[in-house]
C-alpha cells in the first residue's frame, strides 16, 4: 500500500512537472510574441515630437504706394515699395485629443483649430520706386527697419487667412492618417482623424 502511495506522488509530481512545463513555456512564448499595447500616452507622445506642424503656406507679393512720406527717404517724398512675403499655417499637435480604444482597435485623434504661424517679409525683396517708376537705390532709404515693418504689416491685411487656414487643416488630417496608416495595416487599428474648424 505504502508502494502505490509513493507511486502516485511520483506521477502526480511528473504530471505538474510537465503541466508546468507546458503552460510556463506557453507563457513565456506569449510574452515573447506580445505586441506592444498602444495607449493615448504612446501617441501623445508621438505627436509631440512633431509639435508645431506647418500644412499649409502661402508665398505672394505686393506693393505699398506712399505719398509725403511716411518712411524716410532722403531725396523723394512720394514713391512705392515692392515686396514678397511668406505666410505659414498649421497646427500645434501638442494640444490634439487623443483616444486609443484597444478592444474596437481604434485611433481617434481630434485636432486642434489650425491657426496662422507667421508672417514674413525677405527684406532683399524690398524695392522702392519713384513717381516715374525709376528704381532707387538702397542709400536713398532713410529707414530700413520701418519700411519692412510697413511691409509685414500690408502682408497681413492682404493675406487670405481663411482660405490658408481651410488648406492647413485639411492638409493636417492627411498628414496624420498618412503618419498612422502603417499602424492601422500592421496592427489592424482604425485611425479616425478629425479637424476642428478655424476660429
Amino acid at each position: 500500500m505504502g508502494k502505490i502511495k509513493v507511486l502516485i506522488a511520483i506521477v502526480l509530481v511528473a504530471v505538474c512537472v510537465l503541466a508546468g512545463a507546458f503552460f510556463g513555456r506557453d507563457a513565456i512564448a506569449r510574452m515573447f510574441d506580445s505586441k506592444p499595447t498602444l495607449t493615448n500616452t504612446m501617441v501623445a507622445k508621438q505627436l509631440e515630437k512633431i509639435q508645431d506642424l506647418t500644412t499649409a503656406k502661402e508665398t505672394d507679393f505686393g506693393f505699398e504706394k506712399y505719398e509725403d512720406g511716411g518712411i524716410a527717404l532722403v531725396t523723394k517724398k512720394s514713391f512705392t515699395m515692392f515686396y514678397s512675403y511668406e505666410a505659414r499655417a498649421g497646427i500645434d499637435l501638442g494640444k490634439a485629443d487623443i483616444d486609443v480604444n484597444d478592444d474596437a482597435k481604434t485611433i481617434s485623434i481630434t485636432l486642434p483649430a489650425p491657426e496662422i504661424q507667421s508672417v514674413s517679409v525677405n527684406p532683399d525683396t524690398l524695392q522702392f520706386f519713384d513717381q516715374k517708376s525709376s528704381l532707387l537705390n538702397s542709400s536713398e532709404v532713410g529707414d530700413a527697419a520701418t519700411a519692412l515693418q510697413d511691409a509685414k504689416k500690408s502682408a497681413e491685411k492682404k493675406l487670405n487667412k481663411s482660405e490658408l487656414l481651410t488648406t492647413a487643416n485639411e492638409q493636417a488630417k492627411d498628414v496624420i492618417e498618412r503618419m498612422y496608416a502603417p499602424i492601422a495595416e500592421t496592427d489592424g487599428y482604425d485611425v479616425i482623424v478629425k479637424t476642428t474648424e478655424p476660429k
